[in-house]
């Protein structure tokens, strides 16, 4: 008998992923150039001869040794490769197809196989290089097992492939695969691929490759974890549940001007999406001003689409900026759908626990870590990380969840949030895989980006839109940016304002951390009537999560005063009566506005004071490009003060510039997709590391308990790694809680700090011996000022 892994013969675990493969193809809608039919059968040469090379005598002696003794060379991905590189262009001479699609399919299946385990690199390593593993190959060939013949007929039917077990193995002796692979290399990609076809073409292809890659891990993996357990396809989601839950709330019969007009944009926008739909339109917006209820009107969007498409694999997928508005909502979709199993309702970020149940029972964490991570069910709440490092990437982990990825309708909050940069890259990426791969892309915002044409290439979901910005004038901006003034000047007249106005709650947002702890420091001194709260990401997400629960108190006697970095524009729930506003671009100033007055609480326009800093502007650059600040600027010249009604024009016009910006916008991703370079795509980051250290601050009896279990867990010698990361991820976002990161000086190689790195590579802030460079007060947040090191930092 021939095994795959520990007692699982080789022909099970072959046959099954082979099938899979081709089931996970035949299941989904596709409207990709090639006959489906055809994509299938590859698929399926993929999983059945992905692990052939396990066939060799030398693996079999390694895995069935108790030492794994190895005796000659066990890798096994390469010469499986070969082989189901050779069985495709069999299989491709005897169907329809292109000449390019015939030659470049088997490559792409060769591909995907040799890397099942690993990361795809750029196609001049993945086809140059092969011939550094010739003599090894050559061994391997002349050592298969006794009855590898007989287990590649039976996963390889003449009637699928003509291609013989002899050929193969005189074909890797010989060493004919060097001077093919190089010659496609140089004749196909360098001469043909690369210089003839559109860049939408080239990405097309590269799409093919990453489905194909994609679905051969995802049937492998599968296999490996789950066996013969099944896990449920029958999701059980009820498309009535929103409705149940807004009649539970009394949603349809509003009380007040604002839930009047959430209840006509959430009714109007589903009837109009029954009405314009159309298979063959992929791109609709969904805009609607701050407090208007697009999260519950998005989900009633997507719950409409998923009902009229009738896609039994199409998963709604939720993708916002930032963990903790995931939180926040995942809370209100638990509640809408009565607190589901899994495989209807998942939250998905990297601090989540891996937990993932079916009624009574919970899969282990091996297993609900890849049923959350490969997006298993039938709603999925997560980052624009997750989406968008899936989309470009030759990162194996992060490609097992783009199967299903595809025919899914995929909302993103906060569309505003993507940097006008990945414009044109975004373009590029969502018109092929709507066009293509059937999903459907619904971008939300209150400012609406232009990274499509209105009406030409994206659909507005909401009919007439605009109203809705006219009804409501819950704030005004003051424009005083029209002219410098210093820190000390403009901290004076927040000061002044607070004297002359002790009943009003204010929010101040700064764009750098340090400017932010100054002004608090000096609020907390001379507001001794008033509650003053610090927030920035130099204080634990734990102290943050405490502030903003105080924040959003309503029977409380003092006013609340609330300095704040930019952290607090984007699904921060909370109502003030003014907000100053340090220089920023458009958008972030109106999400700023977006704080005061949010439920038109006040009867008059809460004034938001727009201030250009003179300190802050060479940090502000830095942080949003001055060429947004500039465009900003351009817009507001002129603009003395300007009421919410009004604020569309300006949000129009700023996109507007921002829009032939990002036509000027060239991209190193854009480029290597089109040249199939998929080590230079696994470049892509959508939020660019940053030069941190992490600290531990030990607040509380909680925070004590979770370090010790984790030092325990990091400490066990009887764990291996992965079992260890298993253990920790049970604790993980808890353990975050209390975590900070601190950036490092760009002029020093460490964080100012009063003790060393502990060996589990956190600094340690000890709760019966503090840091000194973390000030906290349980009882008096004045205090709280979090992490503040010696060194000057401008961010």
């Amino acid at each position: 008998m021939i095994y795959s892994h520990p007692n699982v013969p080789l022909i099970h675990h072959l046959q099954i992923v082979g099938n899979n493969c081709r089931q996970l193809i035949l299941e989904r809608k596709w409207s990709v150039d090639v006959d489906i039919s055809v994509i299938a059968d590859l698929s399926y040469i993929a999983g059945a001869l992905h692990d052939i090379g396990k066939a060799t005598k030398f693996f079999q002696h390694y895995l069935l040794t108790e030492s794994h003794e190895i005796i000659g060379p066990k890798n096994h991905a390469l010469i499986s490769a070969l082989l189901a590189y050779k069985v495709c262009q069999a299989y491709t001479d005897k169907v329809v197809l292109e000449e390019r699609d015939k030659l470049l399919l088997p490559i792409f299946v060769f591909t995907a196989v040799k890397r099942h385990h690993g990361k795809i690199g750029n196609y001049d390593n993945e086809l140059l290089r092969n011939s550094e593993k010739s003599e090894e190959l050559i061994e391997q060939a002349a050592n298969f097992s006794e009855g590898s013949f007989k287990l590649y007929e039976q996963l390889i039917p003449s009637t699928l492939a003509e291609y013989s077990w002899d050929n193969f193995l005189q074909y890797v002796s010989e060493q004919e695969f060097e001077s093919e692979l190089a010659d496609f290399f140089f004749d196909e990609l360098e001469n043909g691929f690369h210089t003839e076809l559109l860049l939408a073409d080239k990405t097309k292809y590269f799409y093919l490759h990453q489905l194909l890659y994609s679905t051969l891990l995802f049937a492998d993996k599968s296999d490996v974890l789950f066996k013969n357990e099944v896990v449920s396809k029958n999701r059980g989601l009820d498309y009535n549940a929103l409705q149940k839950f807004r009649e539970a709330k009394k949603f349809d019969n509003p009380s007040d001007e604002i839930d009047r007009r959430k209840n006509e944009a959430y009714f109007s926008s589903i009837e109009n999406v029954r009405r314009i739909f159309n298979p063959n339109q992929h791109l609709y917006s969904l805009t609607l001003p701050t407090g208007l209820g697009k999260t519950i009107t998005s989900l009633g969007v997507a719950l409409t689409l998923k009902e009229i498409l009738n896609f039994p694999t199409s998963k709604i997928i939720i993708t916002i900026p930032f963990t903790s508005i995931i939180d926040q909502n995942y809370e209100v979709f638990q509640e809408i759908f009565n607190y589901p199993d899994s495989n209807v309702l998942l939250k998905h970020h990297h601090l989540a626990e891996p937990s993932y149940k079916e009624g009574e029972d919970e899969f282990d964490s091996q297993k609900s870590q890849f049923l959350m991570e490969t997006w298993q069910s039938e709603i999925v709440v997560t980052t624009f990380v997750q989406l968008l490092e899936t989309m470009f990437t030759n990162d194996k982990t992060k490609l097992l969840k783009f199967p299903n990825l595809m025919n899914g309708i995929i909302i993103l909050d906060e569309v505003q949030q993507i940097n006008y940069q990945l414009w044109p890259l975004i373009r590029q990426a969502f018109d092929v895989l709507g066009q293509k791969y059937n999903c459907y892309f619904l971008l939300m915002s209150a400012t609406q980006p232009l990274i499509f044409e209105p009406e030409k290439e994206i659909t507005e979901v909401v009919p007439d839109f605009e109203k809705y910005f006219s009804y409501f004038n819950r704030t005004c901006l003051v424009n005083r940016a029209d002219k410098k003034v210093s820190f000390d000047k403009f901290s004076v007249d927040v000061i002044n304002y607070l004297h002359n106005h002790p009943d009003r709650n204010v929010l101040i947002i700064l764009n750098t951390k340090q400017k932010t702890r100054e002004l608090f420091e000096r609020l907390a001194s001379v507001e001794s009537e008033s509650d003053v709260y610090y927030l920035s990401t130099l204080i634990t997400p734990y102290e943050r999560k405490k502030i903003i629960a105080l924040i959003k108190e309503k029977n409380t006697r003092k006013r609340k005063v609330i300095v704040s970095t930019q952290l607090v524009e984007a699904g921060v729930d909370i109502s003030v009566h003014t907000v100053f506003r340090a220089q920023a671009p458009l958008d972030a100033i109106i999400q700023a506005a977006g704080r005061a007055n949010r439920y038109n609480e006040n009867p008059q326009p809460a004034e938001v004071y727009l201030y250009q800093i003179e300190e802050l502007q060479k940090a502000s650059s830095l942080i949003y490009g001055r060429d947004l600040l500039i465009k900003t600027s351009n817009v507001l010249k002129g603009v003395k003060r300007i009421e919410e009604q009004d604020y569309l024009e300006l949000i129009k016009r700023y996109f507007q510039e921002v829009h032939i910006q990002s036509q000027n916008v060239t991209s190193d991703i854009s480029d290597a997709i089109a040249k199939l370079q998929f080590d230079s795509v696994g470049k892509f980051k959508f939020i660019e590391d940053q030069n941190t250290e992490s600290i531990f601050i030990q607040l509380n009896d909680q925070a004590i308990t979770v370090w010790s279990k984790f030092t325990d867990i990091y400490d066990n010698e009887n764990l291996n790694k992965y079992e260890k990361k298993a253990a920790f991820s049970k604790l993980k976002a808890t353990f975050y809680d209390f975590v900070i990161n601190a950036p490092i000086p760009y002029d020093q190689k460490e964080i100012d700090f009063d003790s060393e790195k502990t060996k589990y590579h956190f600094y340690l802030s000890e709760f019966n011996n503090p840091s000194s460079f973390y000030s906290y007060n349980e009882d008096d947040y004045s205090q709280n000022i979090g992490y503040h090191p010696r060194s000057i930092m401008h961010f």
